[in-house]
């Protein structure tokens, strides 16, 4: 007896050290998932963050200026290591920064009348002398900034000569198209504007000015396609056309009086204009129903000082302006309002080095030079969730683009358009699955056999095996062009259907009670589920048809450009079908799980399966359902391999059917590889990914604290009944 008590005192001691294990085991790993999602959701936070840090700016030299050696042009390379200048007399030097050594001038051209920068990309100078020559000069910087840098002639070291009459030439402007061309623009002493393109093959053309007026300034823009010509307050615009040919547009008025002055904007292909009351505009070449046109699509907040500096950035669509007193203002041509402000150097002149590394200016007492971390001011809340005009598009608008086409545009990242496809493709794939998994559910745990519902549990978990890739490459390969074949009658299932069950359910309930008997209970599925198959045949079979008799033509076509075959009502099939067996299982497991007693109390008072189903089983199973749509959502607005592969991948807003979009899963998967890392657009991407993650995150906190509720509720209601 006593080896008997001692054997089960053992067993309990094992037993509850087991239990103990168990416990501490489960904890962990439920603790260790816990800190997984925390480490997940705190490192993208780090890698956003940066995206909305100020700019950050320190001194990095200061040299004396050499005695009558103050440049007419100036910059410096990268890394800050080496300044250069243009002199009055024609001579080019170069300075290193850290300690102010000049290695010897280098004569560009002894009598020059006019000096000019290129309007955007590398350092180009153009150099016209008082005969109508010119010469186009470009300092090099060795990758060793100990190195000594060099002045290069990119066309030859030979002046060309662009006036026929020997006589100087005015307002003098370049533009570097390619390595080996640029476009010149200038004014001839007769009044004539030449446009000219230099390169393996010279190309001269001679034009009169517009309107017969006073020009008062010149301009190209960056990729030497357009010439901007200043008369007064009014603007015309020639542009090449394919021909060679300098095509004359319509002169704009800039302003309402007083002199304008005009900067190209070269990473946003606009124009920054300049008036007489110190505003400053942004206008761009914006597409019109008669052709394009300039308009102005942004006024910059608030006047700036009279004798100000413009700076323009290059590469980005960014630009400063230094006052004379030396403060200093950072804007974006995305925002009206000021991104950023610094104090610089009083009374001197500045400009940016490559890539924003930093500023280099000149005042009368020497050179001095700024390093410069810009982080992302092109980058704020306001362009990545609201409508931004941006320069050569019609109207403000939400937009999504990474990259442009010609590679000179920098990216636009507005979050919306990718918020909108991921709530569109999970709406649409919600209305598909939800009424096939809740019906599905309904039928199978409260009217089938219970033989078939031992078959039909297994094949739902077998349906929601099949891999994601495989369903979108099934929607986009084969869906996508059988739907656009078929469209009329795809549209009209959605009535067809559940008319043709209803009146199969009626026809068969005016069949003789004899009949009726020879049925089953719970086996109807096997004669409706052929009639479903049947009839989906047949709406495909006559679509065609339909469409020849209400259109005329297939109605893919008679919607024209509002059909893509890739589309969201494709993305909706494929995804639904993919969210049908999580929902069935959750939904079927809830209901099915509703207390016996509820049920049997029920059907003894006299309710009939259906109403004890609408009236008991549903809302006592309502969390559990809710809990289902919750998830399905959660896995619908996660997806990627479906819709990237099935939705045309077009960041578009708006809720058509027949129109693609973009998710925020399948843009991570498109071009988080081609991401700079650390650049804007990787950050951005990261940024995209926080929001998915706490989104899902919410929405599977929400159903798992339903489920624990429902629970909690089954508990109660047990407890009470026992």
């Amino acid at each position: 007896m006593t080896e008997k008590r001692l054997s089960t005192l053992q067993t309990a001691r094992h037993r509850r050290i087991n239990d103990r294990l168990t416990r501490c085991i489960v904890s962990a790993g439920g603790l260790l998932v816990l800190l997984a999602l925390l480490l997940m959701f705190f490192y993208l936070l780090y890698a956003v963050l940066p995206l909305f840090r100020s700019p950050a700016i320190e001194p990095a030299s200061g040299v004396a200026l050499p005695a009558s050696s103050a440049p007419l042009a100036w910059g410096a390379d990268e890394s800050l290591s080496w300044g250069y200048g243009i002199d009055k007399g024609g001579l080019g030097r170069f300075i290193r920064l850290r300690d102010g050594e000049t290695p010897a001038a280098v004569p560009l051209m002894a009598d020059f009348s006019s000096l000019a920068a290129a309007t955007g990309g590398q350092p180009l100078y153009i150099m016209a002398d008082r005969r109508g020559n010119i010469r186009v000069t470009r300092p090099v910087f060795s990758p060793h900034p100990a190195e000594t840098a060099q002045w290069t002639f990119p066309f030859g070291e030979g002046l060309r000569a662009l006036s026929d009459d020997g006589l100087p030439l005015r307002h003098v402007t370049l533009a570097q198209t390619d390595d080996d061309t640029a476009t010149i623009a200038a004014q001839s002493a007769s009044g004539e504007i030449v446009l000219a393109r230099i390169g393996a093959r010279d190309m001269i053309r001679r034009l009169p000015p517009p309107l017969n007026a006073a020009v008062d300034g010149l301009s190209l823009s960056a990729d030497g396609r357009q010439l901007y010509v200043v008369s007064g307050t009014r603007l015309s615009l020639y542009q090449w056309g394919d021909d060679g040919t300098p095509r004359l547009r319509e002169p704009v008025a800039l302003a309402a009086g007083g002199p304008v002055e005009i900067t190209p904007l070269p990473a946003d292909g606009s124009l920054l204009v300049r008036d007489s009351e110190e505003k400053l505009t942004l206008w761009s070449d914006v597409p019109a129903p008669g052709g394009n046109h300039l308009t102005a699509i942004r006024r910059f907040t608030g006047p700036i000082r009279p004798g100000a500096q413009i700076m323009v950035s290059p590469q980005r669509p960014l630009f400063g302006v230094l006052a004379p007193n030396g403060d200093f203002s950072l804007f974006s041509a995305r925002e009206s309002s000021r991104r950023w402000s610094a104090r610089l150097l009083a009374g001197a002149q500045a400009a940016f080095a490559p890539r924003e590394a930093g500023i280099v200016a000149v005042d009368g007492h020497g050179w001095h030079s700024w390093r410069l971390s810009l982080g992302s001011p092109e980058v704020s809340w306001r362009t990545l969730t609201q409508k931004v005009w941006y320069g050569h598009y019609p109207a403000p608008a939400w937009t999504w683009q990474s990259t442009s086409a010609d590679g000179r545009d920098s990216g636009k990242f507005s979050l919306v358009p990718l918020l909108a496809g991921t709530l569109k493709a999970a709406g649409y794939a919600m209305l598909f699955a939800t009424p096939l998994a809740l019906a599905a559910a309904m039928y199978t745990a409260w009217f089938m056999a219970p033989v078939l519902r031992r078959w039909v549990k297994p094949a739902m978990e077998i349906m929601g095996a099949v891999p994601s890739v495989i369903i979108g490459l099934i929607a986009g390969v084969w869906l996508a062009p059988h739907v656009t074949r078929v469209l009329s009658g795809v549209l009209l299932l959605p009535a067809v259907l559940p008319a043709v069950i209803l009146a199969a359910g009626w026809g068969v309930s005016q069949l003789p009670a004899g009949w009726r008997n020879r049925f089953a209970p719970g086996w109807d599925c096997l004669v409706l589920l052929p009639l479903a198959a049947f009839t989906v045949v047949l709406m495909c079979r006559l679509s065609p048809w339909i469409d020849r008799v209400l259109f005329g033509v297939p109605l893919s076509e008679r919607l024209g450009e509002h059909y893509n075959p890739m589309n969201a009502l494709v993305v909706g099939i494929a995804m639904g079908f993919a969210l049908i067996p999580l929902m069935f299982s959750l939904a079927e497991d809830a209901l099915f799980n509703v207390p016996v007693r509820l049920v049997q109390g029920s059907l003894a008072l006299g309710a009939t399966p259906w109403q004890t189903l609408l009236g008991v089983t549903l809302p006592t199973a309502g969390a559990g359902l809710f809990s289902a749509l919750i998830l399905g959502l959660g896995r619908a607005i996660g997806e990627t391999m479906i819709v990237l592969m099935a939705s045309g991948n077009m960041p578009r807003v708006d809720g058509s059917l027949f129109q693609g979009l973009r998710a925020l899963a399948a843009n991570i998967a498109i071009e988080i590889p081609e991401a700079a890392q650390n650049g804007d657009h990787y950050r951005i991407l990261l940024l995209t990914a926080l929001v998915l993650f706490v989104f899902t995150f919410l929405i599977n906190t929400l159903a798992e604290a339903l489920r624990m509720r429902l629970r909690e509720r089954y508990r109660q209601q047990d407890g009470e009944n026992g």
